[in-house]
């Protein structure tokens, strides 16, 4: 098996390969996977040491071979313009005038639940797997995490599409 590569730990595709690795060592390398994925080596090093964005096309194929379809959703959520500029338009479609109030209490009451899945969260993944008995409250977490996360971007999007407040909070609106 290759080497923990320490500088890319944080980098998703670099666990997904790690974590797909654990299954079949055609991963257990960048050499390897390149290879396996058709992607150049080093290419592959800059995309997990966070130094360049990869493809979609590469995201498509890392996400088929490693077994990993979140791959696809991330990219599309924080990288792609086009899935970026979507979610923001959902969000500024729900988003009236003076609804920061009701946006507010919509965050609020989504962010109570963040010390219960916490805690099913560090339950399900405490010994390292997923068992079949812990899919569906993994899949409850992902549910309730996507409420919290769809709430954070209807603030923004109310910040951005009123124009006094988009000038002052212009830098914390990336995303």
């Amino acid at each position: 098996m290759g080497r923990k590569a320490s500088k890319a730990t944080e980098n998703i595709y670099y666990i997904a390969r790690m974590r797909a690795a654990e299954k079949d060592g055609a991963f257990s390398s960048r050499e390897k996977a390149a290879l396996q994925l058709g992607i150049e080596r080093s290419r592959l090093a800059r995309i997990e040491l966070n130094k360049i964005e990869p493809y979609a096309e590469e995201v498509r194929i890392m996400a088929r071979e490693y077994r990993a379809p979140y791959l696809c959703e991330d990219y599309c959520n924080n990288v792609c313009p086009i899935g970026m500029e979507r979610i923001l338009g959902s969000a500024r479609k729900k988003v009236t005038p003076d609804s920061l109030e009701r946006l507010s209490l919509q965050f609020l009451s989504s962010a109570q639940s963040i010390d219960g899945i916490s805690k099913m969260l560090v339950n399900i993944s405490k010994d390292g797997r997923v068992t079949e008995d812990e899919y569906e409250g993994l899949h409850s977490i992902l549910r309730a995490m996507d409420e919290i996360s769809g709430n954070i971007r209807s603030i923004k999007a109310y910040i951005d599409a009123n124009p006094e407040l988009r000038s002052r909070f212009h830098s914390d609106l990336r995303p």
